[in-house]
């Protein structure tokens, strides 16, 4: 039972990082665009465009949350769908083209990746 808590927990948590970057793709564009040096004006419409992604990665986390053995194949997309975005920023990263506050997320999207993997791994 403890352990059906801590996924629980671990889900909730990521549903509401994803629905958090999500508000904050639509409303506030500006602030996650200047932690990247974007100031083009276009780069607003691209950014909030990915809050359907974002969002609907929350939502699926969340659905993990409420039950994780009927939406179990979602963690598998999300381990794999945040490690590509670790990767991606990783690369940037280490090329000098972002710093390391808007590489900082990616790092948490790994340690997710790592603990969804775990959850797979061990149900």
């Amino acid at each position: 039972m403890l352990k059906a808590n801590y996924y629980q927990a671990l889900f909730a948590v990521a549903a509401l990082l994803n629905l958090g970057v999500a508000a904050m793709l639509l409303f506030k564009p500006e602030f996650l665009l200047a932690q990247l040096k974007i100031d083009d004006p276009a780069a607003r419409l691209l950014a909030r465009s990915f809050v359907s992604s974002v969002a609907t990665w929350g939502i699926g986390y969340a659905l993990l949350a409420m039950d994780q053995n009927r939406f179990r194949d979602f963690a598998w997309l999300g381990a794999i769908s945040k490690t590509i975005f670790f990767a991606v920023y990783a690369h940037a990263f280490f090329r000098g083209r972002i710093g390391f506050r808007a590489f900082a997320p990616a790092i948490v999207d790994l340690a997710l990746a790592a603990l969804f993997a775990e959850f797979l791994l061990s149900s």
